[in-house]
């Protein structure tokens, strides 16, 4: 028996829409594989190494009305008490459209200054800390979409 695909004659199947449509939204979580987890205000999250260089928080983000399966750009940015402790621009991420029909990027670290958070002393006197996290990303369409979440630092957990 054949099914018919009802997704606008396209061959991803009933409903596609990771083409961009609605209000940009991202929500910054962890997980692994396809599985998401929204991080939440307070949730304790340890470090890792930054790819561009130092340390910092290794998330996952889940868009709506962005473009998915294309590259996106994502600025990375880490403030303390509102004051910016780190930023970084990751451009040509994939995000990929799920079978949720949302967007998810991940293999990201959003990371503290390299020059201010030399050592492991510096690092420990991050344990414990509220740290505010900003995901902004920007897809081939020229849409963006930020997220902020803030949690609590381990170091060494």
């Amino acid at each position: 028996m054949m099914l018919a695909c009802q997704g606008g004659g396209d061959d991803t199947g009933p409903g596609y829409d990771c083409e961009g449509n609605g209000e940009p939204t991202l929500t910054i979580g962890q997980g692994q594989g396809s599985i998401f987890v929204e991080l939440g205000t307070g949730d304790s999250v340890g470090l890792d190494v930054a790819p561009q260089g130092g340390f910092g928080v290794p998330i996952r983000a889940q868009t709506t009305g962005l473009v998915a399966d294309e590259a996106v750009d994502i600025l990375l940015v880490t403030e303390i008490g509102g004051v910016e402790v780190g930023s970084f621009l990751n451009q040509g991420t994939n995000l990929y459209c799920q079978d949720d029909l949302k967007g998810l990027l991940w293999g990201v670290v959003v990371g503290f200054d390299a020059d201010i958070y030399q050592t492991n002393e510096d690092l420990l006197e991050l344990n414990g800390q509220s740290v505010d996290l900003v995901v902004t990303a920007y897809d081939v369409d020229g849409d963006v979409a930020e997220g902020r979440v803030t949690i609590t630092v381990e170091v060494g957990g």
